[in-house]
């Protein structure tokens, strides 16, 4: 009788242990996951902004020479920055963590038929409850 008892002991720790491992490894893959995105998302603003800086920079040396980058596919989105690198990574779970806007910051609407849309305005209030 005392063997059955040490063993039954010895399977409820060792399926404990078990649980506690795979909620440790469940923990660890979530913070993985969350670090590679911070990458992969600060590595292509990066780019963006490097590329920008460089355009920028050539049309400086080049004058009236330049090449014009306001017109073809990128006649929409000249001078923009994709909307995907303004929203934070951390939204999770549909909440915001970080707002890139505050009250007082100056903004330029940019919805696709809003009467308002290309206009430049100062945030009076921002309302986190609807994400606008």
């Amino acid at each position: 009788m005392q063997k059955l008892l040490k063993r039954t002991s010895q399977v409820q720790k060792q399926a404990a242990r078990r649980q506690r491992i795979a909620r440790s490894k469940n923990a660890s893959d979530t913070r993985k996951l969350q670090h590679n995105q911070l990458r992969v998302h600060n590595k292509a603003r990066r780019e963006v902004f490097v590329s920008a800086r460089q355009a920028q920079r050539e049309d400086w040396h080049l004058g009236p020479l330049a090449p014009r980058r306001d017109v073809g596919d990128k006649v929409e989105t000249y001078g923009t920055v994709p909307l995907r690198l303004v929203e934070s990574v951390e939204k999770m779970d549909g909440k915001w963590k970080s707002w890139g806007i505050r009250e007082g910051d100056r903004v330029c609407v940019v919805g696709k038929k809003e009467r308002d849309k290309g206009k430049i305005g100062v945030v009076r209030e921002v309302a986190e409850r609807a994400e606008s």
